[in-house]
């Protein structure tokens, strides 16, 4: 059966972001990479935060085949668009003390390293985690769309994320803005935000295992418990001490 033509519109567009994502953002994709490795050589936690559908890519790299065991999200009252009413996951993205207040409520430390995603870039919430986080002393990773780079949002004097460009290592995802990339029906649709960065956080897991094996070390990355060795090789992985603490066991 031939391909339905919206199908392949969507499919050019997605590809096309993502080819900017892989060509554009080579560099800064090394680098985010690179802090992640030294960051879990040295001993330290790394976290990632996301709002209502960001806070998706948080979950696609937490305990999951295939992908490495050092990634802690940090969660937050009201940020999960699975969990909350859709309309106060919006408001709790916008509020700015709730931002500075899961960092302080958190275990975040000097030393450690976050990633927030945020493709508007500009809501109180991930803007508060950030500036939060600079303050306890914490690296910064940023995933955010540069075509909202002009955009301002509501936390007292930050316009959005793009403010952190010197003391943070920021990854375009290219996203439109209003994320969605095609007409359908006449209508604006087929956003792009979760395929692009789940890319992107696939990629740089994948980069700081690379960094993290020619140190020496050896990753912690789940296999599928459904596949051969799977499951025991997940247990050998949950023994350790950091692993357990993460997963809050005894």
């Amino acid at each position: 059966m031939k391909a339905n033509s919206t199908a392949l519109m969507f499919l050019a567009k997605a590809e096309a972001v993502l080819e900017a994502v892989a060509h554009d953002e080579a560099e800064r994709l090394d680098a985010a990479a690179a802090e992640i490795a030294a960051t879990y050589l040295a001993g330290g936690k790394i976290y990632i935060f996301g709002c209502t559908h960001s806070a998706i890519l948080a979950e696609d790299v937490f305990y999951r085949a295939g992908a490495p065991g050092f990634w802690q999200p940090l969660w937050g009252p009201g940020m999960s668009i699975a969990t909350t009413p859709g309309l106060l996951s919006s408001a709790a993205e916008k509020n700015a003390e709730l931002g500075r207040s899961i960092v302080e409520c958190s275990c975040l430390a000097a030393g450690d390293l976050i990633l927030v995603v945020s493709t508007s870039g500009k809501n109180g919430a991930p803007v508060g985690v950030a500036d939060a986080a600079l303050k306890r002393g914490a690296k910064l990773l940023v995933i955010a769309s540069s075509n909202y780079r002009t955009r301002t949002g509501n936390y007292p004097g930050i316009g959005n994320l793009w403010y952190f460009a010197d003391r943070a290592v920021i990854i375009d995802n290219h996203v439109p803005e209003g994320d969605a990339a095609i007409i359908a029906g006449g209508v604006p649709m087929g956003p792009v935000s979760t395929i692009v960065g789940s890319y992107i956080m696939q990629v740089l897991s994948a980069m700081a295992v690379e960094k993290i094996v020619a140190a020496g070390a050896e990753p912690p990355v789940f296999l599928s418990s459904n596949a051969p060795g799977g499951a025991e090789h997940n247990a050998k992985l949950m023994s350790q001490s950091e692993m357990r603490a993460k997963f809050m066991l005894p």
